[in-house]
């Protein structure tokens, strides 16, 4: 079944918060472990309808152009504030946003798994620089469009955050087959330890 967006309108912001006046739409259980903060807040902006542009400020830790947008660090994305409006553990947020160390290296382009992205599914594990086979489906993951041919910087701006688990260049889906992340199973056990062993390391 493909997921379709919802048909009420396009929720407004309360002036200083990211809570939409009217009510918003998120469930926990619709993330797997390691999903990456772009990932989140894809699902987050597509089932409740959201400009991208205000979401992109309102988690910003700084005052950021939401469409240069800002690098997807701890130093930029207030991750307690996000966790709370989400209701999602903080563990979460901080597990799905790059920590970059002497010892871990991230991507500079958005690198995915068109078998995750069919579950509506993008891990902050495959931004790891020393990763570059996808822990779940054992393929070389990627990094261009197989329609358009680009590439897209990892970065929350408002292009990439307009365009949920498709290319923001050409509006393709980075799966053909991509179906609903809502009324999808759970991960299994192997899977879950397969993520964890390449968090690890």
């Amino acid at each position: 079944m493909t997921v379709t967006a919802p048909s009420s309108p396009i929720l407004t912001f309360d002036v200083n918060q990211l809570t939409p006046s009217f009510g918003y739409v998120f469930d926990a259980r619709w993330l797997d472990p390691y999903e990456s903060v772009v990932s989140i807040l894809w699902k987050f902006v597509w089932m409740n309808r959201l400009a991208s542009h205000e979401v992109v400020e309102r988690i910003a830790r700084q005052t950021v152009d939401p469409y240069a947008g800002m690098p997807a660090t701890p130093q930029n994305i207030n991750a307690q504030y996000l966790a709370r409006t989400l209701r999602i553990r903080r563990q979460t947020v901080r597990e799905a946003i790059s920590l970059q160390s002497s010892l871990r290296s991230f991507s500079p382009e958005l690198r995915y798994c068109s078998r995750c992205m069919a579950r509506g599914y993008h891990s902050v594990l495959h931004q790891f620089g020393r990763l570059l086979i996808c822990p779940l489906h054992a393929r070389p993951l990627e990094s261009r469009c197989r329609h358009c041919g680009q590439s897209s910087p990892y970065r929350i701006d408002a292009q990439l955050l307009d365009a949920p688990f498709k290319c923001p260049h050409c509006r393709a889906p980075y799966s053909p087959s991509w179906s609903s992340f809502a009324k999808r199973s759970a991960l299994g056990k192997r899977e879950r330890q397969a993520l964890i062993r390449a968090y690890i390391g």
